[in-house]
């Protein structure tokens, strides 16, 4: 069996390591962009800031590699592929024949056009090269700009005030992290956010950068110009569609993909951010490593009746942005169209929301995990909540072992 995945993301690396425990005598080659082994995407703001060398965010060391008898084609991507005769060619030339192969090559971050985009000093953060890259160049800088107030823009702007540097958020919504939070949430977030050294404009949009050869300042859409001699580009990511687009695959945002991650083409399959599936959400790293573990399976599966379905979890994220815990999970109804109780106070900020039949349907939590583990298990278990849960969970110190 020759397996051949293209891409070393979370996806692709936990597809290779399942499909080598399973198969231990598959011939699998794994083919990377990037020239760096499997690393820790999560941890990059922490090589921003220095806290972390590069090599402290590598998964495993090449040994592992060997030892697991995985091909590493590193800085050699995929630049064609005849699917009839099933072959494939990298871009240094190199030609290999595959029986089963899979497309894990992640999204690329978005540049939108911005006039001045290209002057010295912006970056986009997406890989640890980039990281690094942005760590040395931040040393020695007073003022930067981060255009988008996602959450990589958030952590990798907490990361740089650690470098000294005077921080300013550019957000064109009305609240930070609007796919995390409600607007009293995110007023929280905000403020915390704000004591730990990140300013905000929120409703502002970018119309140019200017500068001498580097970057001086950023024009916005009302006319204020903000001195900045450091950007940050941080306005989402792109799937990487076009070797799937060569092939003629079906693809909408991203590829699509069925119950088994196989593509329109059988044989052929697909995971993490370059994969579209209902009901799964994109961009997430607990995403992409559950589609990697089914992918891998997939893979190596000997008959049709081994392969595994991917069963999506609703929708979760657990973070510490700049040390404040967030986490939002399912439908968080940020509109009100369903029930909801809230509860906070100076510190912590918590939505509970409530489906018509009266199910538990999402939740967040700001400045808090208190309650995660009981409210997740509720939410995945579609528990319809007691008349006197709803009325105690408005309370802030409410007992979750009472939840039902």
């Amino acid at each position: 069996m020759n397996i051949v995945i293209a891409g070393f993301g979370v996806a692709g690396a936990t597809a290779a390591e399942t499909a080598r425990q399973l198969d231990p005598k598959a011939y699998i080659t794994i083919f990377s962009q990037e020239k760096s082994l499997f690393y820790y995407r999560p941890r990059l703001p922490e090589v921003v800031s220095g806290d972390l060398s590069p090599d402290k965010v590598l998964v495993h060391p090449q040994s592992w590699y060997d030892e697991h008898r995985l091909e590493l084609r590193l800085g050699e991507k995929l630049v064609e592929l005849d699917l009839s005769a099933r072959v494939i060619r990298g871009s240094t030339g190199s030609r290999q024949t595959f029986d089963r192969l899979l497309l894990a090559v992640g999204a690329e971050a978005n540049r939108p056009p911005l006039p001045g985009d290209r002057l010295d000093n912006v970056f986009v953060v997406r890989s640890l090269n980039d990281a690094w890259t942005l760590s040395l160049a931040a040393k020695g800088k007073k003022r930067a700009l981060i255009i988008g107030g996602g959450l990589l823009g958030l952590e990798t702007g907490a990361a740089l005030v650690k470098q000294g540097l005077s921080i300013t958020v550019l957000e064109m919504g009305d609240r930070v992290l609007p796919r995390q939070t409600t607007p009293r949430g995110a007023d929280l977030l905000r403020r915390k956010l704000s004591a730990a050294g990140l300013d905000f404009e929120l409703q502002a949009q970018a119309a140019r950068l200017e500068g001498f050869h580097k970057v001086e300042s950023v024009v916005l859409k009302d006319g204020r110009s903000l001195e900045a001699d450091l950007v940050l580009i941080s306005a989402g990511v792109n799937p990487n569609l076009t070797l799937a687009t060569t092939l003629g695959l079906a693809t909408d945002r991203a590829i699509v993909v069925d119950e088994y991650l196989e593509t329109s083409v059988p044989g052929l399959y697909a995971a993490g951010d370059c994969a579209q599936f209902p009901g799964a959400a994109g961009g997430l790293w607990t995403t992409a490593r559950a589609q990697g573990l089914v992918a891998g399976a997939n893979l190596a599966a000997k008959t049709p009746e081994e392969r595994r379905k991917f069963m999506p979890a609703p929708p979760s994220n657990t973070l510490k942005v700049a040390g404040v815990d967030l986490t939002a999970a399912g439908d968080l109804d940020p509109e009100g169209r369903l029930g909801g109780v809230e509860a906070e106070n100076d510190d912590v900020y918590r939505k509970v929301v409530v489906d018509a039949e009266g199910r538990l349907a999402g939740f967040t939590n700001v400045g808090t995990t208190r309650g995660n583990p009981e409210l997740a298990k509720a939410l995945a278990d579609k528990v319809v909540l007691s008349a006197q849960a709803r009325a105690g969970l408005a309370e802030i110190d409410f007992d979750f072992t009472g939840l039902k």
